[in-house]
């Protein structure tokens, strides 16, 4: 067990910043209590928090490694396990709104956690009824702004609101496939980051996996996005990888760019769908862990 180092008080942990604090509350929190809790001093500061929270918010890397291990317990787990509702207050804290959903809320939470969720998660942008432009035509609702795409993997390394903006995507995907305004997202940012990853030279990709890209791109692998339907572009990228890792073609591993080529086929081929013959021999060790463990294997119903 890890000791506190210093005493917190729940009347300035808002100003304080202080959410580690209320994460670590919400994780220890006994099950019968949660509800109660919820409605009082504890619930009011932790939605105070989360509300403070943007697509732009820079998260330490502890915080981050400790909501990525939340979302991996929620995705293996579902909803219905046991610690969900402590997993779920416990990772509102580090989820902005725009990077966060949960499908059916009403079937799979308790009324008091759906009502939570909603209230910070789905709540509408007030609109004046009436209101309208100097054209006349009603004002449309603002859409965050992101910023363009980094056109290179070392810029994307740097950007914190990208790699949040992928995890985000690939895990709402992950839970709801249906939505399309997701979908379409998901799709987009998908071609971006293949370019990214043509650029970038092959001595260079194992340093650049080592960083938080790499869970990026596993989790946008994970989520299942290749079994989607490929437009015409999507498809002749995805048939150029397969070329560049088939010798009949003069391309296969060990020649220049297949690690390239392979990076981008994982996110086109769905996992268990491609195999590589003597993977370990063929992949450096920093690939094929990662391959072994999520796409060698098809992906769990």
């Amino acid at each position: 067990m890890q000791l506190p180092l210093q005493p917190w008080a729940l009347g300035t942990c808002v100003a304080h910043g202080m959410r580690d604090a209320l994460v670590s509350f919400w994780l220890a929190a006994p099950q019968d209590q949660l509800e109660a809790f919820w409605g009082s001093p504890l619930g009011q500061a932790s939605r105070q928090l989360v509300a403070q929270l943007n697509a732009s918010t820079v998260f330490t890397p502890e915080q981050i490694a400790t909501r990525d291990a939340i979302n991996q317990r929620l995705l293996q787990g579902g909803l219905q396990q046991p610690l969900a509702p402590q997993f779920l207050l416990a990772v509102f804290l580090y989820s902005p709104p725009t990077l966060m959903k949960v499908a059916n809320p009403e079937q799979q939470l308790p009324a008091w956690l759906a009502k939570a969720y909603r209230e910070m998660y789905e709540a509408p942008t007030p609109v004046t009824l009436g209101a309208s432009s100097a054209l006349g035509q009603p004002q449309a609702v603002p859409q965050p702004d992101f910023g363009q795409f980094p056109a290179t993997l070392q810029e994307l390394v740097g950007n914190r609101i990208q790699l949040n903006r992928m995890l985000g995507l690939s895990n709402l995907y992950y839970i709801d496939p249906e939505d399309q305004e997701i979908l379409q997202e998901l799709l987009q940012l998908r071609s971006s980051l293949v370019q990214a990853i043509e650029r970038c030279p092959e001595q260079q990709l194992e340093q650049l996996w080592a960083t938080d890209l790499g869970d990026r791109y596993w989790a946008m692998v994970r989520s299942g996005v290749q079994k989607e339907p490929l437009s015409a572009s999507d498809q002749n990228i995805k048939q150029l990888a397969a070329q560049r890792l088939t010798p009949s073609s003069g391309g296969g591993f060990g020649t220049p760019g297949a690690l390239n080529a392979f990076l981008v086929s994982m996110l086109y081929f769905e996992p268990g769908s491609m195999r590589v013959e003597g993977a370990e021999q063929k992949l450096p060790a920093w690939l094929f862990s990662h391959y072994q463990q999520i796409f060698a294997q098809p992906l769990a119903a």
